[in-house]
């Protein structure tokens, strides 16, 4: 990794109010920072949504069994959104409200935002892919179309970077690692990605093997949530 010197460093010790605090792990905070910039939604509040469809439901208990000595006791639920006359069935589970430094980081004027600078890791790379990003066959490709404008170039700078990837912003606001960085970008999330969101690597991988994480779960979401087999 490049010199990171200036960079922009998300806190690990929040205040809630006085003599309430809430303190993160250094892998709590780069899953978080993956899933801020993925599907997660930080609340004025300062509570973190994690929410993720019922075909999902491993990788939703995967995160859970890391960050739950942040959440609300509460185990995650399933919701059902209606949208155009269909239903679409979730489950999410909340951080506990102690998120409102980390919401002025990621997001200016209701909107969410990619920071200037922003530290990532490995694995805030690999959450956020496992949330946003897909292979095609071809290419991998992220979902960043709430990124606008100067923070696409953030975003394109910090990859660069930190990591040496070289990446495409389409027209339609989707993030392309181009051919030449493919091996190295496989290299850098394969370590973290998890068995049941495997199928978005090529399938062989034929230079970097894709590396479970250990103690990873595939069972089911009623499984892995059970007292025995959470891994913190």
């Amino acid at each position: 990794m490049s010199n990171t010197v200036g960079s922009l460093e998300v806190p690990m010790i929040l205040r809630a109010r006085k003599r309430l605090y809430l303190s993160l792990t250094e892998r709590q905070r780069e899953i978080l920072i993956g899933c801020v910039l993925g599907d997660a939604y930080i609340s004025k509040l300062g509570k973190i949504r994690i929410e993720h469809s019922l075909k999902q439901c491993e990788y939703l208990a995967w995160k859970f069994s890391k960050l739950k000595t942040l959440c609300y006791r509460a185990l995650p639920r399933n919701v059902i959104h209606k949208y155009k006359g269909k239903s679409y069935e979730s489950s999410f589970f909340q951080l506990r409200q102690y998120f409102r430094k980390w919401r002025s980081i990621f997001y200016c004027n209701g909107q969410k935002i990619f920071p200037k600078n922003l530290i990532l890791s490995p694995l805030s790379v690999a959450i956020w892919y496992m949330d946003d990003g897909c292979w095609t066959g071809k290419k991998f490709v992220i979902s960043t179309e709430s990124f606008k404008g100067e923070y696409l170039i953030y975003l394109q700078n910090v990859l660069k970077k930190q990591f040496g990837l070289e990446t495409n912003v389409s027209k339609n606001g989707k993030l392309t690692i181009l051919k030449v960085s493919h091996l190295v970008f496989i290299d850098l999330i394969s370590p973290h990605i998890i068995p049941s969101m495997s199928y978005k690597l090529p399938n062989p991988v034929t230079t970097f093997p894709v590396v479970v994480p250990e103690g990873a779960s595939s069972n089911m979401l009623a499984n892995t949530l059970a007292p025995e087999s959470i891994n913190t």
